[in-house]
């Protein structure tokens, strides 16, 4: 699939978890949305068009393990679709994309919700929601102080395996409030990229 990627977490700007493997707070909290451009699953689910949020909390470093995960999918998606997504985005698809990587290190993974979701791709100032105040996260650039021009920041991590090169960018809001995963961790660290991910 390919997928327009907006990646929000509560580190500070540019995320210390790509460089040295542990977050700002000690803790990992992050509000991820894909936008499918196309994709697929098997020869015969086209997943084109649909949208995910994947809510993750983890209480230390990501691969310290004890995550809490819940995925909100589209109410567009029908039941094929669904399943498709779920059985990609829980890692029991395999592929080379990051799933079945971080699928080791939940400890719960929440039933899905199958919601309204609402959003604007455009790139450092992306937004999503589901509505009623079950997430909130709107993107925006970094602003020059001087000169008051929007900054053009990228960061490259040619072996990453979720982008290769992102937008750098923050959260002017970024929050989630249900009865297993509640944080507001606006103000924080957020990047935008088009990643692409195989299945095996």
């Amino acid at each position: 699939m390919k997928a327009d990627y907006v990646e929000t977490c509560n580190c500070d700007y540019g995320c210390p978890c790509n460089f040295i493997g542990f977050p700002t707070y000690g803790y990992c909290r992050a509000l991820i949305f894909y936008h499918i451009r196309e994709g697929n699953f098997g020869d015969n689910v086209k997943l084109d068009g649909l949208e995910v949020i994947d809510a993750v909390s983890w209480p230390k470093a990501i691969h310290e393990g004890n995550g809490t995960m819940q995925l909100f999918i589209t109410k567009n998606a029908d039941e094929e679709q669904r399943q498709a997504l779920i059985r990609i985005f829980t890692g029991q698809a395999k592929g080379d994309g990051p799933f079945a990587l971080f699928a080791p290190t939940y400890k719960y993974i929440l039933d899905p919700q199958f919601v309204d979701i609402k959003a604007k791709v455009d790139g450092k100032k992306s937004s999503f929601s589901v509505p009623d105040g079950v997430i909130d996260v709107q993107v925006e650039n970094f602003v020059n102080p001087v000169s008051g021009e929007e900054q053009d920041i990228k960061i490259q991590l040619p072996k990453r395996f979720i982008w290769k090169v992102a937008d750098a960018a923050k959260t002017r809001i970024m929050r989630i409030l249900t009865p297993n995963l509640n944080f507001d961790d606006s103000g924080k660290n957020a990047f935008y990229s088009v990643v692409e991910f195989k299945g095996p």
